[in-house]
């Protein structure tokens, strides 16, 4: 996991290296500081060759300068789910960057086009993938680029900052290139089982959900990106089963395994806002405001010691405040048989509660 929150992360976002989106802070990728420089144009700035020489070299022909040693230098945010980054050093922004110096008429897409968008799950253990209108051979070593033929007329946005003339493809059309990979297989994390869809398809709605959250793309904004990428018919049932409101792939995954436990005629709505008095409040990831039924997924970052005190308050509360909660680990979603159990006693409970209420 990385670092969240603190002062690293509030001036990250002060100096432009947390892309708009709809999310919070911890949804969308932080842009990484050390910034890749031509060799040859860190030698013209007067750099002893001797320095250089002594820097890293992510791609040949391009150095990293090191930060200052006071500088904190810990990744902020996650890292993505299940996405094991070797063989690369390198995240994928920093590897695009890189090789984007080499050959500077090209347009990043895929994966390397979603981490600029700031996707942070799953790009980074991509190859670089950089659109060209003239035939390159492509590199098989481990750092080189993917050439793909770019479409004449493709829109293109300059979403880093720290190299504006940078092109990329559009949010929509970056989800579009990763959908497919995500749907033909070549694209696989780990996924827990949900009943009645295929693993590809959990995948692609955790995609689409992490899209929404790290940029403002829409369901009507990936469907018209992907024509002519992805089949129409499949997008669009995949559409209905995404959600604004999930933060992190396994609050997607919850929501699928549990969409069909309510009674007739209730539905789960993401991120409700539950008062519990005296100026308090709490935001489960999935509730049911009608039943009064809340529930919320324990990532790790809930094992530490205060912010288990924090959980046990405001689960106390919430029962004071006449509603069931019921909070869902990695554990607990990999035994779909307990958790059903456990789910559908606090739906009944719930229905009692209101039923029993003048």
């Amino acid at each position: 996991m990385g670092a969240f929150g603190g002062i690293h992360w509030n001036r990250a976002a002060r100096n432009g290296r947390v892309r708009p989106g709809r999310g919070p802070n911890f949804a969308r990728r932080v842009f990484p500081t050390r910034l890749p420089v031509l060799r040859t144009t860190e030698l013209a700035r007067g750099t002893p060759r001797s320095v250089v020489d002594s820097w890293e070299k992510p791609v040949r022909r391009v150095v990293l300068p090191p930060l200052p040693e006071d500088t904190d230098t810990s990744r902020l945010g996650p890292r993505g789910y299940g996405d094991d980054p070797s063989p690369y050093r390198w995240d994928i922004v920093t590897r695009t960057r890189a090789l984007w110096l080499l050959t500077r008429d090209t347009v990043v897409g895929g994966w390397s086009a979603a981490g600029l968008h700031g996707l942070p799950y799953w790009a980074d253990s991509e190859k670089v993938v950089l659109l060209s209108t003239r035939t390159r051979r492509n590199n098989t070593g481990t750092n080189g680029a993917v050439y793909r033929a770019f479409t004449s007329g493709t829109e293109t946005v300059t979403p880093d900052p720290a190299f504006p003339e940078m092109q990329v493809v559009t949010a929509a059309t970056a989800a579009a290139q990763c959908l497919a990979t995500i749907l033909t297989g070549k694209k696989t994390w780990y996924v827990h089982h949900v009943p009645g869809m295929e693993d590809r398809h959990v995948r692609a709605v955790q995609f689409i959900d992490a899209m929404y959250q790290c940029t403002h793309l829409t369901a009507e904004t990936v469907l018209a990106g992907a024509r002519g990428i992805v089949c129409r018919r499949t997008l669009k049932r995949l559409l209905a089963l995404t959600d604004y409101g999930a933060q992190s792939p396994m609050e997607t995954v919850l929501r699928l395994v549990v969409r069909d436990a309510l009674p007739a005629g209730h539905r789960w709505t993401s991120q409700v806002r539950v008062d519990l008095g005296k100026g308090r409040s709490t935001v489960p990831d999935l509730a049911c405001p009608e039943l009064g039924v809340a529930l919320y997924y324990d990532g790790r970052h809930h094992d530490g010691a205060d912010q288990t005190d924090t959980d046990f308050m405001l689960f106390q509360r919430l029962k004071n405040a006449g509603w069931e909660a019921l909070r869902v680990n990695r554990a607990l979603l990999g035994d779909l048989e307990e958790l059903v159990e456990q789910l559908q006693g606090a739906v009944l409970r719930a229905q009692a509660a209101r039923g029993s209420r003048p």
